[in-house]
């Protein structure tokens, strides 16, 4: 079976924090294309439309469409053959389609934003559905900006074997704050809490031992914490540094580290060219252990190595294009941007990552291309 929530795993695990900036909307249309793979046969190709249209002087509309496009993992052999109409995970290659659909509305005015929407998802053996809402307070002369965010997730898991409960709900809420500090250097501070119910396992995770067969199972809910700080500065005129620091931890005992470093330079009035740096490492949950001594009694069974204490290292670079005058005659070049990244990451060697995968650790590549057009 396709591993569902790859993609929640990829925004999580492997890319750069992604703070809550105090910008203004844009009134502008966005075609994006991502693509994920690593060396455990996990493939995502995610094409998607953005946007956000301008409706009066106080309120965007802003919508996101897409499908993604994601082939099953390399998976421990099963013990018997899947039932007809299954999907056989030790050979890979199956293809499942997730459709998300995003659609929110904002109020800007003088120093006030405030956004609210909602997001859908359907796939084959799971549903995805949140609630979501920001507001950001500008103050003293735009210097200084203060942020709220919440959001509330409504899942529900379809697998092909009976669960303890079919559902999973997460909610989480944001507080920022950014201050400049001087015209070159401003900081960031984010708190974020966070919790999670129902059932948190991958239905697809599965115990095979000589002795018992069982899927994995972890606690039914989860309470996490995460302090922020990102701190940008100007270097010289074309150059800046953006440094971002995150300590998590839950009372599933994981705690983790997240370093980020990402340089931008302005090659010329229409190319930014920039490259970054990502360091992770975490503790494992108090209930996970060796695999090879879980019991059939074990009311909790963790196979996913990101149950366990590993690290991954993440080198990436992007660009910036404005095109010029003379390639785009037709439209006007100044509202035009293509945005090009390119990230690859290795994760530590964990026996639970040979178990599942056939390697003894993860190495992959994700990539985006955006082309940005304002209206």
């Amino acid at each position: 079976m396709s591993r569902k929530v790859l993609a929640l795993f990829v925004a999580c695990m492997l890319l750069p924090i992604w703070p809550v900036f105090a910008e203004k909307p844009r009134d502008g249309i966005t075609y994006i294309f991502d693509l994920y793979l690593d060396n455990g046969n996990n493939r995502v190709i995610a094409p998607a439309v953005s946007l956000s249209k301008k409706l009066s002087d106080t309120f965007y509309l802003g919508t996101k469409v897409g499908v993604d496009a994601i082939t099953s993992a390399t998976k421990v052999s099963q013990p018997a053959s899947p039932a007809a109409g299954g999907e056989d995970d030790s050979e890979g290659g199956n293809i499942s389609l997730r459709v998300p659909v995003s659609l929110s509305l904002t109020y800007d005015r003088d120093d006030d934003t405030l956004t609210a929407g909602g997001y859908y998802s359907y796939e084959r053996t799971y549903t995805g559905r949140s609630l979501f809402a920001a507001y950001t307070r500008r103050m003293n002369l735009n210097n200084t900006a203060l942020g709220i965010g919440f959001s509330k997730s409504f899942d529900n898991w379809i697998p092909d074997h009976p669960l303890s409960t079919d559902r999973r709900s997460e909610r989480s809420m944001d507080l920022t704050a950014t201050q400049l500090l001087s015209p070159k250097m401003s900081v960031q501070f984010t708190y974020s809490a966070l919790r999670s119910d129902g059932f948190l396992a991958q239905p697809t995770d599965q115990l095979v031992t000589p002795a018992f067969t069982a899927y994995a199972q972890y606690p039914d809910t989860r309470r996490g914490n995460a302090y922020a700080v990102r701190l940008v500065t100007l270097l010289n005129d074309p150059t800046s540094l953006h440094v971002n620091y995150r300590d998590y931890r839950d009372d599933w005992h994981i705690r983790s580290d997240t370093v980020n470093l990402e340089l931008y330079r302005d090659i010329s009035s229409s190319v930014v060219l920039g490259g970054r740096y990502r360091y992770y490492r975490q503790s494992k949950a108090y209930f996970a252990k060796d695999l090879a001594l879980y019991t059939p009694g074990d009311p909790l069974i963790a196979v996913d190595y990101r149950m366990y204490a590993f690290q991954s290292n993440t080198v990436g670079v992007m660009a910036i294009l404005k095109p010029s005058r003379s390639f785009l005659r037709r439209f006007d070049a100044d509202k035009v941007k293509l945005k090009l990244s390119a990230d690859v990451f290795t994760t530590s060697r964990h026996e639970n990552i040979q178990y599942q995968y056939h390697t003894d650790r993860l190495t992959g590549m994700f990539t985006t291309i955006a082309l940005e057009y304002d209206l």
